[in-house]
């Protein structure tokens, strides 16, 4: 299947995205200063909160990815879930920003369980893990996945700009309700955009899918796929690097840098050259294929964190390393979820039933793990520092912690990441994969 998919596709389908990052970069970056400064709960509770949440978060990752297999409608298996979920997730940052403050202390606590396990376990399951498997069912082609994963965190890494640079100062005039009711409509829009902007091509058949086996078989099934432990295993520690810098991120920029309005621009620092980058990746891939590309970019996100952690009070110093590992960032960002859909491909080739869906969840439940276990990190290293909201300046022990989980942790990270993604080649069998593939569709 060498369907062409327009420019114009790509771009629709990396609004999806967009959608994502109003929801949840928003609250990744924000929602624990919200909690803490704002709400008045404590650091660590609110680590807890998080954590519990993305490890139920991984379970529902895992029963939608089965929902996802088996669903078959005139819109197609992803797209639909795209649309259903939509609502959700503007309906669900608007209630996490606005807790109600006339609640005591343990009924914000439960206030603030229900709803983030609302937003992660159940919107933010079924509109990302849909969106993440409209990749493959798009198209088979491995160039044009690489392609339009560019266009995707292109569009990302703009709008995790725009979210860093306006959010205080939209914060400061209107207030969290406010704001977060904007990012709702915004969000919404961006959906709907990557809805109606993008096509199914390929549907396997009920025959291709065997619907007719156990979930249980289904998961022996997916654990015959070698490459999908270790893709799950590079989004852990992916995302636990990524969600412990944007939820650290704000308080590096206002107890380490001195501003808090400094967020915008180090995020910008690490953004704009990835999204310049982000375009060379299509062209290094078809010359040295995405596993080199990654493999570099992970070496330039070490060089990068090495240089921050030299000179963290320092905010040229800084820059300057967020810039080279922003370089470094832009091959993985694209890359690794293009490689799942190369993983989807390989166990379809492998065992014969193809799981979009079921594969999806796993490496979602990666990225929710990772994510969960970031967030949790940030509440936890913050009341071990004994972080103290009610304090204009911190104290050595809190600055500290906020120094190692901005700079330390991603550096321990990213060794584990080499050794994950060592584990993970799929480019040295992929022509083999894509010939006999497209051998059995013509049949």
């Amino acid at each position: 299947m060498k369907d062409k998919v327009s420019f114009k596709e790509k771009l629709a389908f990396g609004f999806g995205d967009v959608g994502c990052n109003f929801v949840w970069t928003t609250v990744s970056a924000f929602l624990t200063l919200y909690y803490t400064d704002n709400v008045g709960l404590s650091a660590a509770v609110v680590g807890t909160i998080m954590l519990v949440t993305r490890l139920l978060d991984g379970v529902t990752d895992l029963c939608f990815g089965t929902i996802l297999d088996r669903t078959h409608t005139k819109m197609g298996k992803a797209r639909p879930w795209i649309l259903w979920s939509t609502p959700m997730m503007a309906i669900g940052l608007i209630l996490l920003f606005n807790v109600p403050m006339g609640l005591e202390n343990t009924g914000k606590v439960v206030y603030a369980s229900v709803t983030y396990v609302f937003v992660a376990a159940f919107a933010y399951t079924a509109s990302n893990l849909s969106y993440n498997a409209l990749l493959s069912l798009m198209t088979d082609d491995q160039q044009t996945r690489a392609s339009a994963s560019t266009i995707r965190f292109i569009c990302t890494m703009i709008t995790a700009i725009m979210i860093s640079s306006i959010t205080i100062p939209l914060v400061e005039k209107f207030g969290w309700g406010t704001t977060s009711v904007i990012y709702a409509v915004l969000s919404s829009i961006a959906f709907m955009i990557t809805f109606f902007g993008t096509k199914e091509r390929y549907t396997p058949q009920k025959a291709e899918m065997k619907e007719d086996i156990s979930v249980i078989e289904s998961f022996k099934v997916l654990f015959k796929n070698r490459y999908f432990i270790s893709i799950t295993l590079l989004f852990v520690i992916t995302y636990l690097i990524q969600g412990a810098g944007s939820g650290i991120g704000i308080y590096f920029a206002r107890d380490i840098l001195g501003d808090a309005k400094i967020y915008g621009l180090i995020t910008m620092a690490t953004m704009i050259p990835l999204i310049f980058g982000l375009p060379l990746f299509p062209i290094l891939t078809r010359k040295i294929g995405k596993w080199k590309c990654m493999m570099g970019g992970l070496a330039l996100q070490m060089i990068g964190s090495i240089i921050v952690l030299l000179a963290p009070t320092n905010l040229t110093v800084v820059l300057i390393g967020l810039v080279i590992k922003g370089v470094g960032v832009a091959p993985n960002t694209a890359g690794l979820f293009a490689i799942v859909a190369d993983a989807i491909d390989y166990g379809e080739w492998k065992t014969g039933v193809r799981q979009d869906g079921l594969t999806n969840s796993a490496t979602s439940f990666g990225m929710k793990v990772g994510t969960g276990l970031g967030s949790a990190l940030v509440g936890w290293g913050l009341a071990l520092g004994k972080y103290d909201a009610t304090l204009a300046v911190q104290s050595e022990s809190a600055l500290n912690v906020i120094k190692f989980l901005y700079v330390g942790l991603p550096i321990i990270g990213l060794l584990f990441a080499m050794i994950f993604l060592g584990y993970s080649n799929i480019d040295k069998i992929y022509p083999q994969i894509e010939e006999d593939l497209k051998q059995r569709r013509e049949k």
